[in-house]
């Protein structure tokens, strides 16, 4: 009886044992995915103040106004907008010449894998990057790339393991917004 119910108890100990493990992966795949989100979303909103700065004429971005690219997204339709030139593996490769990388700066903390406080640094190996296509209508869209902490890429740009999340934007800097005294400025 003594055997048996040790039988019991050990198979018992062993499947917590396993679902603990698949918590802690489970764990860990939502965190990595989440600092990739972080990532994206910092250099979606970089490139967008990008953007903006490139119509009002302002010159807070000087270097990388310059990244903007020439050519245009011709019409709105899908797909045109897939075929432009941000759905190019090569263009988001390292060193690719208008691409936009980002050194996330969370809560006014430079975040670049030089701290030495591991709580404080989030240790991007590679840092978020997005790029700028011009559209019709004075319109811009606008795509960002995030990688997790543990994310490694290939000098094609492809992800060969990690976390990676993307986001878009089309953006329309100048959007008339409504005045205090209701007027068009």
């Amino acid at each position: 009886m003594a055997l048996i119910m040790l039988v019991i108890i050990s198979f018992a100990g062993l499947l917590a044992a396993r679902n603990s493990a698949t918590f802690e992966q489970f764990s860990n795949n939502m965190r990595t995915n989440q600092v990739a989100r972080v990532a994206a979303e910092e250099a979606l909103r970089y490139c967008e103040r990008i953007a903006i700065d490139s119509v009002g004429g302002g010159s807070t971005f000087p270097a990388d106004v310059g990244k903007i690219l020439a050519t245009v997204i011709a019409a709105d339709d899908v797909t045109t907008i897939k075929a432009g030139a941000w759905n190019t593996k090569s263009r988001w490769a390292a060193g690719a010449l208008n691409l936009i990388t980002v050194t996330p700066t969370y809560g006014g903390q430079v975040y670049d894998g030089t701290s030495s406080d591991p709580l404080r640094d989030a240790r991007l190996k590679t840092p978020p990057s997005c790029i700028i296509q011009p559209m019709v209508n004075d319109r811009f869209l606008i795509t960002s790339r995030g990688l997790s902490s543990d994310a490694t890429v290939a000098n094609t740009g492809i992800l060969s393991s990690g976390s990676e999340v993307w986001l878009q934007s089309i953006l329309t800097p100048t959007v008339p917004v409504l005045s205090a005294n209701n007027g068009v400025e």
